[in-house]
């Protein structure tokens, strides 16, 4: 997924002012300059916003530019890593109150301010290409197949047991999203899964509580992800994932709330079941059989080292 770093231009510049500032010096920076924001310190902390809106509505209320900075900026402020991803940052404002997001790069510098609704703006240029091909992908699948033949298509590609996305589907994503990778710089990351035990379960209280433990915890699992990731069988007990997200720390930390969410969960039949977790990063130019090689290593070591555990395989 594309981070918001990257809508920031290399000459993308913000002006910084001591919260002890008076505003006619805000004021007079704004009235001589496009810039719609600055930001507010303290010895050299971010610590709140001011808007050319926030400057304009002062003036509505009290003429008086002699006072300082920090009585009409906007605090405390909600900063974002520079990696994070813009769809992440459209999902956390849309449950926030504040409509303007403030980048820091590593070392906590401040790189930029931008508004939800320019940030909207740029993401629509930016994912339409993606959506395109995407629908295009689709649209060549189901072109391929007569009306009464789409029912077919979409039962190869779903798992009857538990109604999630089979092998054969989850082939034909990964290429696609390969082939996007390429192009739009996507991060891309496999998490392989299957339950501890699990012949133990069938051979003692039978393949019908096997297959409902299969679907209770495809339940769980979805409640645990994102929309956008690919959830599948991939056969037997055993799952992936596939999922886009900038570093692979995160990735690891959705493998462990799924991990604890299972290890937690009351299951109706034998109530408590494991999973073990294998976790790799996807490459450019990587077939699926290398990258399944590498998880497939990971999850073996989580096997040997106490299953129930998450364990990643990079390189």
């Amino acid at each position: 997924m594309t981070p918001i770093s990257n809508i920031f231009s290399k000459d993308h510049s913000v002006r910084f002012f001591d919260d002890h500032i008076l505003l006619q010096e805000i004021f007079d920076y704004f009235t001589t300059n496009p810039a719609d924001v600055v930001i507010i310190l303290h010895e050299t902390k971010t610590i709140g916003i001011i808007t050319l809106k926030d400057m304009v509505h002062s003036l509505k209320n009290c003429d008086n530019l002699t006072r300082p900075a920090r009585e009409i900026m906007r605090s405390p402020v909600k900063t974002f890593s520079h990696t994070m991803s813009i769809a992440d940052v459209l999902d956390t404002m849309s449950h926030a109150d504040y409509d303007k997001i403030v980048a820091i790069n590593e070392k906590q510098v401040v790189i930029g301010v931008m508004d939800r609704r320019h940030l909207l703006s740029l993401c629509y240029t930016q994912l339409t290409p993606l959506i395109k091909h995407e629908h295009n992908i689709i649209h060549s699948l189901l072109g391929l197949a007569g009306e009464n033949e789409r029912g077919l298509l979409k039962l190869a590609t779903t798992d009857s047991l538990t109604g999630i996305g089979n092998r054969r589907l989850f082939e034909e994503i990964f290429y696609a999203h390969q082939s996007l990778g390429k192009r739009y710089d996507v991060t891309l990351f496999l998490l392989m899964f299957d339950i501890d035990n699990f012949k133990s379960i069938n051979d003692t209280f039978g393949h019908v509580v096997g297959d409902t433990v299969l679907k209770e915890l495809t339940a769980l699992v979805i409640q645990s992800i994102r929309k956008s990731d690919i959830f599948i069988r991939w056969g037997g007990e055993e799952f992936t994932i596939l999922l886009q997200y900038p570093d692979p720390m995160s990735v690891m930390k959705i493998a462990e709330h799924i991990r604890q969410t299972i290890d937690k969960h009351s299951f109706t039949t034998i109530v408590h079941v494991t999973c073990s977790f294998g976790m790799t990063a996807i490459y450019p130019f990587e077939s699926l059989e290398q990258v399944i090689e590498r998880a497939d290593r990971a999850l073996y070591r989580a096997k040997i080292e106490g299953k129930n555990t998450v364990r990643m395989e990079i390189h």
